[in-house]
């Protein structure tokens, strides 16, 4: 998916992405989707929770519709206490299984699992789930941990991506910076609690890439 263009369908921006790396759209605008997705080579579009429904209503208007998409990847809060979200998951891929789309590809991300929460017992509904249903695939290794990453980048005000490349020496310059300069030293405390947090994040993402789609 190298170079592949975002097409975000009005989730608010907590992806730490700038705002000019994706293209906005409703949810319910499937057409101008197709013709934007035929405009690339690939695609990623991030439908927010609050436009699932009307995006899913205007894709089962289109019968075969989800033909234009190689995969579906529902992220979903790895926690039994979000019980109404478990539901929602469960509701939601067997209405994806409905329209046609196959188990294969309809793929389920377990996201925010806390560090020390074991996903067998948080997850035990939709591991259920699937083995009596089967209508979506499911990797126990697909696991993003909850991390303080993001609101670290939020507190410097620079994106997942930059951070990411971000080389800079932010440790010597705190210890070369006087004391009485408390601004400073407070600004690079954050920068490096952001660059530092962000690196288990990007290996988490890259083993987690390979898990969905290393046999695509």
């Amino acid at each position: 998916m190298t170079c592949a263009k975002i097409y975000r369908l009005e989730t608010i921006n907590l992806s730490g992405m700038s705002e000019n790396e994706v293209v906005k759209m409703k949810g319910q605008d499937v057409v101008k989707l197709q013709n934007e997705l035929a405009k690339v080579n690939s695609g990623i579009v991030d439908v927010g929770a609050s436009n699932v429904e009307a995006f899913m209503l205007a894709l089962a208007q289109q019968p075969g519709a989800h033909q234009d998409y190689d995969y579906f990847v529902i992220p979903i809060e790895a926690t039994d206490k979000k019980a109404d979200a478990i539901d929602e998951f469960l509701s939601l891929v067997e209405l994806l299984n409905k329209q046609g789309v196959e188990p294969e590809r309809i793929k389920v991300l377990f996201n925010k699992l806390a560090v020390n929460d074991d996903l067998d017992y948080e997850m035990r509904k939709v591991i259920k789930a699937h083995q009596i249903d089967g209508f979506f695939t499911l990797d126990k290794r697909a696991i993003i941990h909850n991390s303080p990453a993001f609101a670290a980048l939020s507190e410097v005000k620079k994106t997942f991506s930059v951070m990411c490349s971000d080389k800079s020496d932010y440790r010597r310059e705190f210890r070369a910076t006087p004391i009485e300069n408390e601004t400073r030293r407070l600004e690079l405390t954050k920068l490096m609690r952001a660059q530092s947090s962000v690196k288990p994040v990007l290996t988490e993402f890259d083993t987690v890439f390979e898990v969905l789609f290393a046999e695509s």
